[in-house]
């Protein structure tokens, strides 16, 4: 009985056992085109799945809001220009299939509850393919790079307005489709949204202008030539800059408004606005006329009328070379163009060797780099006839021996004559027994610096044509 019973027992425990391999059996099968328990894809648990349902589900999954069966490429350009190219336009496909495999071949079906125990997570990306011809085309067929949405029959020409002339020009640049095409691929090998949106502002091939306009570009690029001009005068502490901005409003025009050229295709100026300019270089750079203020050798100080010869700009050299420097362009520092030049600037002028008239003292120093080299009293024109001799900044312009002076009513011979300003001169004066003091108030001379004779004969002797004269009361 005993035996019976076990030999039950055991068909049954063989068939349980029998059971089980077959039942474990069919879940391998099972799991043999399916992910088994504990496989986790990007944080989704795949059990159960095969590899088109997990590709479908993942796709759909894979970014929020992004839809992989509609996306499309929309590029904006200049101009406010919009244009989109559609997924299917290019045989767009998102595809986690092959990799989705790769894992599911990795897998032991017979294993399914090892993997059910010990769970793995897997990070699987989309697979984006396209037919990179159809892109290519679909680049090329956009309008900012066939140009159909250019405007048509576009003009080139010169114009102006409150800021001067610029270049009005019509024609487009065209879009450069092999940039475009290569930032689309990187955008498709990046799929973030289901509208990717390119900013192709920058993808623009410059236009070249038609040789119908050549004759409007040259006359463009003058007139930039002559902007870019900046002539800065410099002499001394001096300086004035002349912008070719400035100069552009000097511009002859022509009948139809526009800067006008000459025969051999250089711009033209009103003469009269050159002049007026170099008139204005006179008034900053010239030293003739003005006026200083000296230092007294007794101290403080007097304004005197400028009458030395100095820095004289020589206007008529001075228009062309501006004219020329204008139309050549670029930058340039110079010296101003003189027909004459001085000894310097303010003061500076009068240099460190000078002679010094004080009409008020009846003196006269004579200096030598700066040190009082002789002096000697003096008589000057005849206040109380009107002969005062005038108070001034001027030089010794002619030098002479022996010399008669005449006047309305006299014919008057010197030893030494050394004349300053006018016929008003430095001399001898044998005729007089006394110098200094008072005596040119009503007795003094017809204008001149009268000087005992052994002084004048020592200045004569030192002194130079040229050498500055300062007389004052």
């Amino acid at each position: 009985m005993l035996n019976k019973v076990l030999k039950i027992v055991g068909i049954v425990f063989g068939s349980l056992v029998l059971l089980g391999i077959m039942a474990y059996g069919a879940m391998s099968y099972y799991f043999r085109y399916r992910f088994p328990y504990g496989t986790y894809i990007n944080n989704v648990n795949a059990a159960t799945f095969t590899t088109a349902q997990m590709n479908d589900y993942l796709l759909r999954n894979y970014i929020p809001g992004v839809d992989y069966s509609n996306i499309s490429l929309m590029f904006e350009g200049r101009d406010g220009y919009s244009e989109t190219i559609k997924c299917e336009d290019i045989g767009l496909k998102a595809d986690m299939t092959d990799e989705l495999n790769r894992i599911m071949n990795d897998q032991k079906p017979y294993e399914w509850i090892v993997s059910w125990l010990y769970p793995i997570q897997y990070k699987v990306m989309p697979d984006i393919k396209y037919d990179e011809e159809a892109l290519k085309e679909a680049v090329d067929k956009l309008k900012c790079v066939d140009g159909s949405g250019n405007k048509k029959n576009p003009v080139v020409e010169l114009k102006s307005d409150d800021k001067g002339y610029y270049l009005y020009d019509e024609i487009e640049d065209r879009a450069d489709a092999d940039r475009i095409f290569e930032i689309a691929k990187t955008a498709l090998d990046n799929i973030d949204r289901s509208v990717i949106e390119m900013d192709i502002r920058d993808c623009y091939i410059p236009h070249k202008i038609p040789a119908e306009y050549n004759d409007v570009i040259s006359l463009y690029d003058k007139i930039e030539t002559l902007k870019s001009a900046k002539i800065t005068f410099l002499d001394d502490k001096l300086k004035y800059t002349l912008n070719g901005s400035l100069a552009v409003s000097w511009l002859e025009k022509g009948e139809d408004g526009l800067p006008a050229v000459d025969e051999k295709g250089n711009l033209i100026f009103d003469e009269s606005r050159l002049e007026g300019y170099t008139d204005f270089l006179s008034d900053v750079f010239n030293t003739t006329d003005g006026y200083i203020d000296w230092v007294k050798h007794s101290g403080g100080t007097v304004t005197l009328k400028n009458s030395m010869p100095g820095y004289v700009v020589d206007k008529e050299a001075e228009k062309e070379k501006i004219k020329e420097q204008l139309l050549r362009g670029g930058v340039l520092n110079r010296r101003p163009l003189y027909e004459s030049e001085g000894n310097g600037r303010g003061n500076d002028r009068v240099g460190k060797t000078y002679i010094e008239v004080d009409m008020g003292e009846q003196k006269l120093y004579y200096y030598v780099d700066g040190q009082l080299s002789m002096s000697s009293d003096v008589v000057t024109g005849n206040l109380a006839r009107g002969n005062g001799t005038p108070s001034k900044l001027c030089y010794v312009y002619f030098k002479q021996r022996n010399r008669t002076l005449h006047g309305r009513d006299y014919a008057t011979f010197v030893n030494y004559w050394m004349a300053v300003t006018g016929h008003i001169g430095i001399h001898d004066a044998t005729w007089r027994n006394k110098f200094g003091e008072n005596i040119y108030k009503t007795a003094g001379s017809h204008g001149c610096i009268n000087v005992p004779k052994d002084f004048a004969g020592r200045l004569y002797e030192v002194v130079e044509v040229g050498t500055p004269c300062i007389m004052y009361y």
